[in-house]
């Protein structure tokens, strides 16, 4: 599989969604430093083809060894401003979901195994 393929072709689906009000922030797939720097700048002009805004979180609380970044996509500032609030309180996406449901448009009744939480299951770090 082509991962540069893969990760554009993910990031032009949540474009969609969030541009197409399904949902108000969605995450990129998890990327090295190094596929970023691969895919960041196709990523962004996709992202902004669809009228969005983009945000690199680059996940500094996590161990160096375990770090990934991803690229937030929203339609609003303010999206972004409450996710990084939900991350100033200590919580992480690539720890848990939960806090961010609101914000990535989850159901907490429905939204089960979904986004990092299904991934960390299936692609356990270290592995």
């Amino acid at each position: 599989m082509d991962q540069r393929a893969f990760i554009l072709g993910m990031i032009t689906a949540f474009s969609e969604c969030v541009a197409g009000g399904c949902k108000r922030l969605a995450l990129s797939p998890p990327l090295t430093p190094e596929i970023y720097a691969e895919v960041h700048q196709e990523a962004e002009e996709i992202i902004e083809k669809h009228s969005l805004i983009h945000y690199l979180e680059k996940n500094e609380d996590l161990p160096e060894s375990e770090r990934f970044c991803w690229i937030l996509i929203a339609a609003e500032r303010k999206t972004i401003e409450e996710y990084l609030q939900i991350r100033k309180e200590g919580y992480n996406p690539a720890h848990s979901l939960r806090p961010f449901y609101s914000v990535l448009s989850y159901n907490p009744e429905t939204a089960i195994h979904t986004g990092y939480d299904a991934y960390r299951d299936y692609f356990p770090a270290n592995q």
